[in-house]
């Protein structure tokens, strides 16, 4: 029989694995071809992080770059579990949560002072593979982002479509069980060109703009049960407690159909910051006031990688339920400038 999650441990296993990385025990027959978890090849910490005491044999130091103890050969962290991106002009953190066993978002975060790309992913956890498909969403939009911009306008949604390819095409790659249930996530992106900033979606990560003062106003329309039930006259509370609330509509993946990008742009006017995140940070700010106030909490008087370890740390305070990524931004139109 072949079984997805470990059952001495609950772990997930990554793909094609004969024996679960966090607990060493055998997962069972593996009908499946070996595939990479990480096809992107996320750099691990770095050589000057201080190591880690291992949680299986206590080992102090034990734990390598590559996430594994030294000692006991057990996998300690993976290396996707906690991220930082600091490009001085934002900063960017994604982090693997309380409740799940892996990190199935991803980022990309690149650029220079006026000319900022970034992209959010959420993996889809029902589907087979999440992470796989957010990292290659991810790298496969920020990629496209980087290159030469297609028609005025069309550069998110090219990046966008682009992304939907990639991942539609993981079902038909490594392991036969993506035919059956095929790697899916969301994602956000966003440009940022001087003060024009522009935003493309599919499905319910978010991007915010945060003013210098009063509450964030949600640039993107969460491709939800919800959201749709409330277009079509459903009470607004009704909806969102309904248990099928938060069902993404559009996501991308083999099964997801056309993909067709939702975009939105406007010219900043006043300094603000720029929000792209995950639902593992909005689901516990729905409040726009109250995401406000958190985030210029996190933002008061701190460098902006700060900041965003600031807000992953309150999402794991607050429950850490799922994966969480935030990508902090800062723009203000020319005159404002120096």
């Amino acid at each position: 029989m072949t079984i997805t999650d470990c059952a001495s441990c609950a772990d997930e296993r990554a793909a094609g694995a004969a024996f679960c990385e966090a607990c060493g025990n055998k997962l069972g027959e593996i009908e499946a071809q070996p595939a990479d978890p990480d096809p992107a090849g996320t750099d691990p910490a770095g050589p000057d992080q201080k190591r880690a005491a291992c949680p299986h044999c206590g080992t102090a130091g034990s734990v390598g770059a590559d996430g594994y103890c030294e000692n006991c050969g057990l996998l300690a962290a993976r290396p996707r579990d906690h991220i930082e991106i600091d490009l001085g002009v934002a900063a960017a953190v994604t982090d693997r949560g309380q409740r799940h066993h892996r990190n199935e978002d991803a980022m990309w975060l690149a650029g220079r002072p006026g000319h900022i790309d970034a992209v959010v992913s959420d993996g889809v956890s029902s589907s087979f593979d999440p992470d796989v498909a957010s990292q290659t969403a991810a790298d496969a939009a920020g990629s496209s982002l980087a290159g030469e911009p297609g028609a005025e306008g069309d550069q998110l949604a090219d990046a966008i479509r682009t992304a939907g390819v990639a991942v539609a095409g993981l079902a038909a790659d490594g392991d036969p069980r993506r035919a059956v249930s095929n790697p899916a996530c969301t994602v956000v992106a966003a440009t940022v060109r001087d003060q024009l900033v522009d935003v493309g979606w599919v499905g319910d990560s978010r991007a915010y703009w945060l003013p210098a003062e009063g509450p964030a106003e949600q640039l993107t329309e969460d491709d939800s049960w919800a959201t749709h039930a409330i277009a079509l006259g459903a009470d607004p509370q009704m909806a969102l407690r309904d248990p099928k609330a938060h069902a993404i509509t559009a996501w991308l993946g083999a099964d997801a159909g056309p993909v067709r990008p939702r975009t939105a742009g406007f010219t900043v006017t006043a300094p603000g910051h720029l929000v792209l995140c995950s639902d593992g940070l909005w689901n516990y700010l729905p409040d726009p006031a109250r995401f406000a106030d958190t985030v210029r909490d996190a933002l008061g008087g701190k460098s902006l990688l700060d900041a965003a370890r600031q807000l992953a740390t309150f999402a794991n305070a607050a429950g850490g339920a799922d994966n969480i990524t935030v990508v902090l931004i800062p723009v203000a139109p020319t005159e404002y400038k120096e």
